[in-house]
């Protein structure tokens, strides 16, 4: 039996309201891996599909894992409302592929090499990712906060639950450079953002909340409709109108699959 996701309960909100990645980003990756008709793609920790489904329509075939049955389950309700039919949905872990995969010309994640022993995957990534071809990171920019409400979501959270640090299944690395550095394959890798525009109302907020991790209806329990409540009205304090005019950056890192010959027998063991 799988294990539970800590996003199970965020799965039926992460899609409407987490903030989507800049349609210039993907049309980048595109660009720059050349995707064509023929090429494979493989989306790690894909979520409800947030790239795994666009990146569909720029090739043959895209393979999705996440270990969250719940994302999964909204990622192919997604894919069949949009009509898509090229994604194979696999529930699994980054660490644990199975060994029938095939090679990829990309393999992709977005906000979730986080949640990786990065040094495992990045080794199985190199036996996955064909010659010239790459590993793409999407993530938010690196400005903080992304959005302007985030320090007062996060207050109003705080006086219902009890405050912890980093994720326990995070890994303790916040940067993804340092495992790409280690790597023999992906070290040599560029970094770009890119800028949009979103605008909020006071009920796409708290779906967002609710789409991040351990604050969800189940852990509030009986408190959850007065932290709704203590929420919008600190919200419409700081905001009146109500509306939320947000400037975000989309990160993304392309790391191309080193050739074998730039590779010393050192750094293949």
């Amino acid at each position: 039996m799988a294990e539970p996701s800590p996003f199970d309960d965020a799965a039926i909100y992460y899609d409407r309201f987490r903030a989507p990645y800049a349609p210039a980003a993907l049309r980048y990756i595109g660009d720059t891996l050349d995707l064509g008709r023929d090429a494979r793609v493989l989306d790690l920790g894909c979520g409800p599909g947030t790239i795994a489904i666009p990146l569909s329509r720029l090739a043959v075939e895209v393979v999705a894992v996440d270990p969250g049955a719940a994302m999964l389950a909204e990622a192919r309700r997604l894919a069949a409302l949009r009509g898509v039919t090229n994604i194979r949905w696999i529930q699994g872990r980054a660490e644990d592929l199975p060994s029938d995969l095939g090679t990829f010309q990309l393999v992709t994640m977005g906000q979730s090499f986080h949640w990786m022993d990065r040094d495992r995957v990045l080794r199985q990534l190199a036996d996955l990712v064909e010659p010239g071809g790459a590993l793409a990171i999407l993530d938010e920019g690196r400005r903080r906060p992304q959005e302007s409400w985030e320090p007062l979501a996060a207050a109003v959270a705080g006086r219902f639950l009890a405050r912890r640090g980093r994720h326990p299944l995070k890994h303790p690395e916040v940067a993804h450079a340092p495992s790409l550095r280690r790597s023999s394959h992906f070290a040599d890798f560029t970094v770009r953002e890119f800028a949009f525009e979103i605008t909020r109302d006071t009920a796409s907020i708290l779906g967002c909340v609710y789409a991040g991790v351990g604050l969800s209806k189940s852990v509030l329990g009986e408190r959850a409709a007065a932290f709704e409540t203590e929420l919008v009205e600190a919200l419409l304090r700081l905001n009146p109108s109500g509306l939320f005019h947000e400037q975000l950056e989309t990160a993304v890192l392309i790391a191309p699959r080193r050739s074998p010959g730039l590779v010393t027998p050192a750094e293949q063991t």
